[in-house]
């Protein structure tokens, strides 16, 4: 039986022991508890199975978690070690192209801008009307701010403070 049908069969049992118009019980009670504590326990062992996966899910995705921090670590020492190779390389091919037999260490010319006063930059290219050099990030509502207005009495349109419940199995 599924979690779902156990608790309509609860609910039928419910309405089917009342009657509607008057109020009357209609089962004798010795039945009724009888049927209501087999649904309980069909309910309580479905509920253990649920939780019993968010357990084991949960251990499995911290499991998979220390996995990536461990290989996330490795690949990083291997990138240092392959960064410090490179320089050897180059220190020793002193920037000319060698054939190492393997591999050829070739070197190619590149360019990239430096900025050392970021405001100086931005004022001369707004001054000088190059909007297309640089960017100004879209606004963001603080969300954690507004909040505290709205709990002030203060309205804020298009906000609102929803009123929510989390739930943590440990």
């Amino acid at each position: 039986m599924k979690l779902y049908e156990v608790n309509a069969a609860i609910e039928s049992l419910f309405d089917e022991m009342v009657d509607a118009e008057t109020g009357e019980i209609l089962m004798e009670s010795d039945e009724l508890m009888e049927q209501l504590a087999a649904l309980e326990m069909e309910r309580s062992r479905i509920l253990e199975y649920l939780a019993k996966l968010v357990l084991n899910t949960r251990a499995e995705a911290a499991a998979l978690k220390e996995e990536e921090t461990r290989l996330k670590s490795r690949r990083e020492r291997l990138e240092k070690k392959e960064s410090k190779l490179m320089d050897i390389l180059d220190r020793e091919c002193a920037g000319e192209k060698t054939d190492l037999g393997v591999a050829t260490l070739s070197y190619r010319k590149t360019s990239h801008v430096d900025v050392a006063d970021i405001d100086k930059a931005i004022r001369w290219l707004k001054r000088n009307k190059y909007r297309d050099c640089y960017r100004v990030k879209d606004p963001e509502v603080a969300k954690s701010e507004v909040k505290k207005l709205i709990n002030a009495g203060i309205k804020v349109p298009g906000c609102s403070v929803v009123e929510d419940r989390s739930c943590s199995l440990r």
